[in-house]
């Protein structure tokens, strides 16, 4: 017996969220949700509704919903997500919008921009897809993304595809600049380069503080950081500082209580570098760009 979506939401609302429910429906139907509003007496076959109760049960223990789903939008493109990546944090598309800015400003001279950690490839592939609407010429650009994670690469890879700029970026397995560095058919020295990163970053003391959900599901190795959150970007900056740039800009995405303590790092390894700091949409320190 087939049940129209009115009924179906009546009978599941107050187990999750609303929205959840609504956005679950339209995946299961194949239609926006602008669908399911629209529409509350299109009738759901008992397959269908069967399938529904399911995915409710998955986001009533805590599952996130974009692993329900399958995908989670970012800088308004779709991307693939699975438990071996991190789910794209709003927040993070400030990272997104200032290496655009710098882009902008030194689009004559840059020639390669480096995601280290990339995931999901959702900063990378953002950035890519952004600069094809840029007003200038884009062939000198070489885009490349690094994970040591290979299941989170072949998700980078699939949602490159998906927003159609495989054929832009090159992904490479390998920790951090390592892979960079040894190959030096890249083509790095010499030349201007952006390096993105959002690493792990969380302290032993914040990442047992997070939700549980967070915990249980997203991988730790993309959330926690040794060293007070900071191992992996002191590990980052000496490979740069040995990478001996001359025309370098780094974005790293950070924890805001981190400021002061990564400030001096950078400043034990760059002295001499601009260095300037960021706060996201909810005010709180969350990048930081250091040029050299």
């Amino acid at each position: 017996m087939q049940t129209a979506i009115a009924d179906i939401q009546k009978k599941h609302a107050g187990q999750i969220d609303h929205l959840d429910l609504e956005l679950l429906i339209a995946h299961i139907l194949k239609k926006p949700r602008e669908f399911v509003l629209a529409h509350p007496e299109y009738e759901m076959s008992p397959l269908k509704i069967e399938n529904l109760k399911l995915k409710i049960a998955q986001r009533m223990r805590g599952e996130p919903l974009a692993y329900i789903l399958g995908y989670k939008e970012f800088f308004g493109l779709p991307f693939l997500v699975s438990p071996a990546t991190l789910i794209p944090r709003p927040e993070t598309e400030l990272l997104v919008e200032m290496a655009l800015d710098e882009v902008r400003s030194h689009q004559s001279s840059i020639k390669n921009i480096i995601d280290i950690g990339t995931g999901s490839g959702n900063i990378i592939i953002s950035i890519a897809k952004a600069i094809e609407n840029f007003k200038f010429q884009i062939s000198n650009f070489k885009f490349y993304g690094i994970d040591l994670s290979k299941d989170a690469l072949t998700i980078a890879r699939r949602n490159a595809k998906k927003n159609n700029v495989d054929k832009k970026i090159k992904f490479i397995h390998g920790n951090l600049l390592t892979p960079i560095v040894e190959n030096r058919e890249l083509e790095i020295e010499n030349s201007k380069m952006i390096i993105l990163a959002n690493l792990p970053y969380l302290s032993r003391e914040i990442y047992n503080a997070t939700d549980k959900t967070v915990k249980k599901y997203e991988p730790k190795s993309a959330l926690y950081s040794p060293q007070e959150g900071l191992r992996h970007y002191g590990e980052l900056l000496k490979q740069i500082a040995n990478l001996n740039p001359t025309n370098c800009i780094a974005l790293l995405e950070i924890s805001p209580e981190q400021k002061v303590k990564i400030l001096s790092l950078i400043k034990k390894h760059f002295p001499a570098s601009e260095i300037e700091c960021k706060k996201d949409l909810a005010s709180k320190w969350r990048l930081v760009i250091i040029r050299l």
